[in-house]
């Protein structure tokens, strides 16, 4: 018996410790529990910190992509031109040009309206582009058709205007308006507003090494015999161009002007160049003569009359007696490109004195 008591004390007592260890363990259990909770809680701050270095945040509403993509990117850029500053739409959709087509061409400007008519040197490839054209030389910008081409930018040739008519054309779209003189300046402002800038780089860079070929070739073909003359004949006078308005002729291409040229600089007050009498011809030695006829904007009617004109010049005795003309170097060119500026313009008259000075193209 007692030992059956003892047994049943001994179990009872035991039930009540394995009692007091299971609420212990219960408690240690809780503990545990809490304590890992708080280091995930830990855990998972130490990670949201470390975002930037290591993972990529959640997207916040102003980096959502339905958010506004360029909130702080301006919309417009300021443009100083020919008639002052104007602002533009950047990125512009629809453009119209008059009188800056070779530049604007060059760049692949979205264009919708143009200055071009038949015999324009650049006619079949504004042509080609299915776009509205003046469809003639007429200098006045044609605002009503100018106006239904709707175009979000007006690119201007700032000799084919004044202020009044700059102002005409500025209230049917932002208009900017470039001289011709440096159409390297031009086409890097336009490219500017067109957001073609790296295209008006390689449009350069592809001039600027067709020059250094074509001037390499020149160079090694003219040797000493390099002195040149630009000018051009009519039956009643001789106008004479002087380097300042042509260096691509006289200075770029590696040809000279002709001692002539000094003389007839001291006598003109201008510095494009001089007009003067056909009595002039024989003060002309210079190996090569570059004789253009007729206008770069002259309609195809009066282009033809004055290329006439140049078989009585050359029916000249005076005109004959001039050494290029004897020894075969008088070279007739086109004033389509060789009056007018750009790359492509530029591109045909280089072609043309490689041509003339080597015999090959």
């Amino acid at each position: 018996m007692f030992q059956t008591e003892r047994d049943a004390h001994a179990g009872h007592r035991g039930v009540n410790v394995r009692k007091k260890f299971r609420g212990i363990a219960g408690l240690i259990v809780v503990l545990l529990v809490a304590l890992m909770v708080s280091a995930c809680g830990n855990n998972e701050n130490t990670n949201t910190s470390s975002v930037g270095a290591s993972q990529s945040p959640s997207p916040s509403p102003s980096s959502s992509p339905s958010a506004p993509a360029s909130s702080e990117e301006p919309q417009a850029l300021t443009i100083k031109h020919h008639f002052g500053e104007t602002e533009v739409p950047l990125h512009p959709q629809r453009v119209a040009v008059v009188g800056l087509e070779d530049i604007a061409l060059s760049l692949g400007a979205p264009l919708v309206y143009a200055y071009g008519f038949e015999g324009y040197y650049l006619y079949d490839r504004l042509e080609a582009l299915n776009i509205q054209l003046s469809d003639s030389p007429n200098l006045k910008p044609n605002l009503e058709a100018i106006l239904a081409s709707k175009p979000d930018l007006i690119v201007l040739q700032g000799y084919f205007s004044d202020q009044q008519g700059y102002d005409e054309l500025s209230k049917i779209a932002p208009t900017i308006a470039f001289t011709p003189d440096d159409w390297k300046s031009n086409i890097v402002l336009l490219g500017q507003a067109l957001g073609l800038q790296d295209k008006a780089q390689e449009v350069i860079a592809t001039y600027n090494d067709k020059l250094t070929q074509a001037k390499d070739a020149i160079v090694a073909a003219a040797g000493s015999s390099n002195s040149a003359v630009f000018l051009r004949p009519s039956d009643k006078e001789l106008q004479v161009f002087f380097p300042s308005f042509a260096p691509l002729i006289y200075d770029e291409l590696g040809l000279r002007p002709d001692a002539s040229i000094a003389e007839l600089q001291k006598a003109s007050k201008e510095d494009w160049g001089i007009n003067t009498s056909l009595e002039k011809l024989p003060s002309i030695n210079a190996d090569y003569v570059f004789a253009i006829y007729g206008g770069s904007i002259s309609s195809a009617e009066d282009f033809a009359k004055e290329t006439a004109a140049s078989d009585e010049v050359e029916k000249l005795k005076i005109w004959k007696s001039l050494p290029a003309v004897k020894n075969n170097r008088v070279f007739k060119v086109s004033a389509r490109t060789w009056m007018s500026s750009g790359p492509i313009a530029e591109g045909y008259v280089i072609d043309d004195v490689k041509a003339a000075v080597t015999g090959t193209k």
